[in-house]
């Protein structure tokens, strides 16, 4: 038996060459489902702007059925299905109008520029109270990991020289003239 293609949206599987691929993803009702799965990740926005230059399906309207569906060049939305949409496009344009103003309030460039002018002193003061000490009050400052044997290598007797970890002194007393190639 050959290979089989499985088409997600429309939920069928058939043989697998170019000409009923290509049939099959052509053919209206595969357009329609693919439009129908993107549809329903639509903003309310989108659906609004769509739907302001349709007219109202009378046939949706008068019976709540479409023989067309979503293929109808009509607009199926109720009144107050559009009033709810324009009530949620209005509260998400509110929510981002609130989170602009708040970003623009905690960016006064005034007071940040302050900031980083004092922070910028203090590192520079801080900086030349350690170049005045001695190279050895230098290197005693210097952070240097505490490293151990892991468990699971403890156990072994004779672990390679390159499992087991740099003592201080190493680290302290390795000079790197030059780094790279």
């Amino acid at each position: 038996m050959g290979k089989r293609y499985y088409c997600e949206y429309c939920d069928k599987s058939f043989a697998d060459n170019p000409t009923s691929r290509k049939t099959h993803l052509t053919g209206n009702s595969h357009i329609q489902t693919r439009k129908a799965h993107y549809d329903s990740f639509r903003e309310e926005k989108d659906i609004l702007n769509d739907d302001r230059n349709k007219k109202p399906c009378r046939s949706f309207l008068s019976t709540g059925e479409c023989k067309f569906g979503e293929r109808c060049q009509y607009s199926h939305l109720t009144n107050e299905t559009r009033a709810q949409l324009v009530e949620i496009v209005r509260q998400k344009e509110q929510a981002q109008e609130k989170q602009r103003e708040q970003s623009n309030i905690k960016v006064n460039l005034k007071e940040s520029l302050d900031k980083w002018a004092e922070n910028r002193a203090k590192r520079q003061k801080l900086e030349s109270e350690l170049s005045d000490k001695t190279c050895e009050d230098k290197i005693s400052q210097v952070f240097v990991p505490e490293y151990k044997l892991a468990d699971c290598l403890a156990a072994f007797p004779g672990v390679p020289p390159s499992l087991l970890p740099p003592k201080e002194e190493e680290i302290l007393n390795s000079h790197y003239e030059d780094w790279g190639w």
